[in-house]
């Protein structure tokens, strides 16, 4: 996976030689290189990227004539959640129980090329760094990375420098206008030559709702929430760990200690919205307490959420008969409990996500 470059590497950063650069187009290129010369030295590794970069470039354009005169999606399906709210899990079992399109592995690290090309005949994996969690070449993966490596906004640029993170962060709270072309156009991709939904999934997306819905006048959205002073002390070793894998320069503790103090006040103020602006028919809330104890309990709440007419009545019907085969197949558990400290803006967020749980959380 010459683009982004998925490999297999420890957290512990005495036990990482270098770090995997994530090679992109043009514009991650030029952004990067904008922060200046790497602390973490990468051998050669300006003539690389600039490499990469004019083949992306070059691959793209090709790819990009046949995808935009593409439709997107009509109606489209979101997960989303804070980081480490159990998205993946949510995101896995809902495409083996709906079969469902969704964007894969090597089609998110290859953005340019994957489009122009078969898919690897073999199956590889890598550790995902953060827990130890297995990332299959073929398995179901956040369109995130395709939306970074195409070069658009986002805020796993602060992955590579994260000098930088909180002030991706603030793009990503504030990214409200804006067409994200390029990604639209991977996501005509992943939906060609598919009658089915399209599954999209990312934690970033969730900041993205009034843009998403604006894109998509008929998606829907599961949020999928989770204790915040547990997911507080996931994303401080996840943040850690991606960037001991990926950057270019060292996680400084203000920086990610001021992005994690944002996100919970962009979350608040994105919850406030959804409370204002979507009906229960767009928006399903699930609790990662409950995903655990009864996934498929769960599972059958977001088919019914997602049936929407009585043509999805064999599809719901599906849904059923493959459940019980997702969930041998897809592990679910908790994973590792540990607690932040309790913050006022962490109160408020519980607040609010107990108030947009009443509103569109699973009903029995």
């Amino acid at each position: 996976m010459s683009e982004g470059g998925l490999r297999t590497v420890g957290t512990n950063l005495a036990e990482v030689m270098s770090p995997q650069p994530l090679f992109g187009g043009r514009a991650l290129t030029d952004w990067v290189f904008a922060g200046g010369l790497p602390q973490r030295r990468i051998p050669g590794y300006r003539w690389r990227a600039n490499w990469q970069a004019w083949w992306f470039e070059r691959h793209w354009h090709a790819a990009e004539t046949r995808l935009a005169p593409l439709p997107l999606p009509a109606d489209p399906v979101f997960i989303m959640g804070l980081w480490r709210s159990g998205t993946t899990a949510l995101h896995e079992l809902v495409r083996a129980a709906s079969g469902w399109p969704t964007p894969f592995t090597w089609q998110c690290f290859n953005p340019s090329i994957c489009f122009l090309t078969e898919p690897p005949r073999a199956d590889a994996s890598a550790t995902r760094p953060m827990d130890a969690g297995r990332i299959a070449a073929l398995g179901a993966q956040e369109d995130e990375f395709a939306l970074l490596l195409l070069g658009e906004p986002s805020v796993y640029r602060g992955l590579i420098d994260p000098r930088r993170l909180r002030s991706c962060g603030q793009q990503l709270w504030q990214q409200r206008e804006g067409g994200l072309t390029r990604w639209q156009h991977f996501v005509r991709g992943i939906a060609a030559s598919h009658e089915a939904r399209v599954l999209l999934k990312s934690p970033n997306h969730s900041f993205r709702l009034p843009l998403l819905c604006r894109l998509f006048p008929r998606a829907q959205f599961v949020w999928i929430g989770r204790n915040i002073s547990e997911v507080l002390a996931s994303n401080v070793r996840m943040w850690r760990a991606m960037c001991e894998h990926y950057a270019l320069w060292e996680c400084p503790t203000e920086q990610l200690e001021g992005f994690l103090d944002d996100m919970v006040q962009a979350c608040v103020a994105v919850l406030e919205w959804c409370l204002e602006s979507l009906s229960r028919e767009r928006l399903l809330w699930v609790d990662f307490e409950s995903l655990c104890a009864d996934p498929r309990s769960t599972l059958i709440a977001v088919a019914r959420f997602t049936a929407r007419s009585s043509s999805d009545a064999s599809a719901f019907a599906h849904w059923e008969s493959a459940i019980d085969r997702a969930l041998q197949t897809v592990p679910v558990h908790f994973g590792q409990r540990s607690l932040a400290p309790a913050e006022p803006a962490s109160r408020a967020l519980e607040k609010i996500m107990d108030a947009a749980r009443n509103r569109f959380g699973i009903t029995t």
